[in-house]
């Protein structure tokens, strides 16, 4: 339970102290978080809590995944706050549960190469009808605002003009004929159901698209590159590398990162999509790597990638996100990468 970690506990109140985030518009207000027990919907979640708990916020707080099991050992004894409700569904299927929320944050989604490899009908929908599903039950309970996390990954490959990292306009080419494509074609509809629903419904949503996040949110099964490395850090393992390592990747710590989604859901124009990139953590993976190994007193090796892993590699050959915007919006990112990847590693160990 990451909560009674007393120096993650410290990290949440710098966030809530020194951010800009005008978090007094939550208060008294219900939020639901989808993926809830996930790396970016349980940072938000864990702030709340820190609301709820020294700020006597009255935050009614609906914490939203596909087991309850799952919820109840992230959240522990605060699982059992009056103020705290766990529900259990699935985006794909629909809801059962009926009751109104003042926002709606969707951080839910299959967001790692095993699945797109082995899963991609799933990735695909999810992204989808997730979106669907939850706009749709927004709109019928009183919702105030939609909050969809998109990815980057929604940028596609990037060409010549691009110098400075995506910006928000960029729309660049995915390759349909790949079921890798599963993933960032599941964002670009989702984000396009979002406008569709401001512009037929008159609906209040804003959209973020979070780089490489990384932090001691990250789930056991998680088996993304970086979560990878840095789980074999904190276990004393070398840091295998299954490339050359050239790909540069732009790469946030999962509180400044859930800092900026409540930027955006409280401070956005209706409709408007920011990049959360901290652009001090841009870094190739093998810089990356290079990095989390120096946090964990370990080395990088390299091997040969087997054909699952090739299928769930992206094909993009630049990754780098321009998070302008959204400091142009007062978002302050507190941890580099490698503050952020040496706090992590000391929280697993």
């Amino acid at each position: 339970m990451i909560l009674e970690n007393s120096e993650y506990y410290a990290q949440i109140k710098r966030t809530v102290e020194e951010s800009n985030v005008p978090w007094e518009k939550l208060f008294g207000k219900s939020v639901m978080i989808s993926g809830a027990a996930g790396m970016l919907g349980s940072a938000a979640t864990d702030i709340l809590i820190y609301l709820n708990e020294e700020k006597n916020a009255g935050i009614t707080v609906y914490a939203l995944g596909r087991t309850e099991k799952k919820l109840k050992e992230r959240y522990g004894f605060y699982a059992d706050k009056p103020y705290f409700n766990i529900v259990t569904a699935d985006v794909i299927a629909g809801f059962d549960f009926d009751f109104d929320t003042d926002y709606i944050m969707h951080a839910a989604s299959n967001a790692n190469p095993y699945m797109y490899a082995n899963f991609p009908v799933d990735t695909l929908l999810g992204n989808v009808l997730g979106a669907d599903n939850f706009l749709k039950y927004g709109k019928d309970h009183g919702m105030k605002r939609f909050l969809y996390v998109s990815s980057g990954e929604m940028y596609g490959q990037p060409d010549d003009s691009v110098t400075d990292g995506f910006t928000e306009d960029y729309c660049g080419k995915v390759n349909y004929s790949d079921a890798r494509s599963c993933y960032p074609s599941g964002k670009r509809a989702a984000e396009t159901l979002c406008q569709s629903y401001i512009s037929q419904y008159d609906m209040e949503a804003v959209i973020v698209r979070p780089c490489h996040c990384y932090g001691p949110t990250q789930s056991a099964t998680d088996n993304r590159a970086i979560s990878d490395f840095i789980r074999k850090a904190a276990n004393g393992e070398d840091i295998v590398l299954k490339s050359d390592g050239s790909l540069e990747r732009t790469h946030c710590y999962c509180l400044d990162a859930a800092q900026g989604m409540y930027l955006v859901l409280l401070c956005a124009p209706n409709g408007e999509a920011y990049n959360i990139a901290d652009n001090r953590s841009d870094a190739s993976v093998r810089v990356l790597a290079e990095t989390i190994a120096k946090a964990g007193g370990t080395k990088v090796v390299f091997d040969i990638p087997n054909d699952t892993d090739k299928k769930g590699f992206s094909k993009v050959t630049r990754a780098v996100l321009n998070g302008d915007k959204l400091r142009n919006l007062g978002w302050k990112p507190m941890w580099n990468l490698e503050e952020g990847t040496l706090s992590t590693v000391k929280f697993l160990r």
